[in-house]
């Protein structure tokens, strides 16, 4: 019976020192879990920074879906005046925002002059005297020259006043939060 006694005080003291962790295991599982928790906590930001981002793109895409409605939805015949880069030509009645946007909830570029971030380009030719709508310019972006007024010549005379096909690029730059962000759209108005 003694022996059964001893054995089991053996048993006893061997638990003892063999039930607890040890500091190396508690150092362990704390480095394990430090490297779990910076994981997570980086895709955490990585993921609140995704959701910046698309907030910020659909916003430019909103705005610039607006913007081609506002454009497309006036007269056609004044679509180049009202949107041109010049003021002098503008027509009496109705708006004429010229070619700069703002879009509420993008932040423009610091060396912004105008301190808005949209930008509407038409293959307009400024002549010193006034602004041109021309069939011959080099501008790949609005896929021109092309022939704008529909009698089947490029040529190098002003057509803003018989236009029949109106290139239209929409240009977005601003400041986001990943640093410089850019966004484009490319169309062709058409008369109806």
């Amino acid at each position: 019976m003694e022996s059964v006694r001893r054995s089991a005080g053996i048993d006893s003291e061997r638990n003892a020192f063999t039930s607890g962790f040890t500091i190396l295991e508690v150092m362990i599982a704390m480095c394990v879990l430090g490297v779990m928790f910076i994981a997570i906590s980086r895709s955490l930001v990585d993921s609140m920074r995704l959701n910046l981002v698309n907030r910020e793109s659909g916003l430019a895409q909103q705005a610039m879906s607006a913007v081609l409605e506002n454009i497309g939805g006036g007269e056609f015949a004044s679509i180049f005046s009202r949107y041109d880069s010049i003021t002098t030509d503008d027509p009496a009645l109705g708006p004429a925002p010229g070619p700069d946007f703002a879009v509420p909830g993008l932040d423009p570029l610091t060396d912004d002059v105008d301190g808005r971030v949209g930008k509407i380009v038409l293959p307009e030719l400024d002549t010193g005297s006034g602004v041109e709508l021309r069939e011959d310019l080099d501008m790949p972006e609005l896929g021109m020259p092309r022939d704008l007024n529909g009698d089947g010549v490029i040529d190098s005379a002003n057509h803003a006043g018989n236009y029949q096909v109106l290139p239209v690029l929409l240009r977005l730059d601003w400041s986001g939060t990943t640093g410089h962000r850019h966004s484009v759209v490319r169309t062709i108005l058409a008369k109806r």
